[in-house]
């Protein structure tokens, strides 16, 4: 078994793994300064990541919030248009039942008299 290994070893067949691999796993020579060194910059990177993750977060955050504001004005505004229209088409509707009695108050009136028939002159 124990030559097997060393065979296998030998011929490279582990080394064929991917480099990331080779880059996290120590190599036969790697000494503990070098591990030490290769886990710090590991660790450095994860806290990069993190504070970018939650500078993302927050930023998304924040455009949720300006989302939602923006629709609230965007909805009091279609409420607000809504109701001025509304009131137009009750102004409207007032003005043309007050031009509609008025009319009818007209019909009922009795039609004007001739001026001269008033007057009890005759024309030639």
């Amino acid at each position: 078994m124990i030559a097997l290994a060393a065979a296998l070893g030998t011929t490279g067949v582990f080394a064929q793994s991917s480099p990331q691999a080779q880059t996290a796993a120590p190599s036969p020579g790697m000494d503990m300064q070098s591990m030490k060194a290769q886990m710090e910059q590991m660790r450095a990177q994860m806290e990069q990541m993190q504070t970018l993750m939650k500078d993302s977060m927050a930023k998304m955050a924040d455009a949720d919030a300006a989302m939602k504001s923006h629709m609230e004005t965007e909805q009091a505004s279609m409420k607000s248009q809504m109701e001025l229209q509304h009131a137009t088409i009750n102004h409207l509707q007032t003005m043309t039942d007050h031009m509609q009695a008025m009319t009818d108050r007209m019909a009922m009136m009795p039609a004007p008299m001739d001026m001269h028939k008033k007057s009890g002159t005759t024309t030639k």
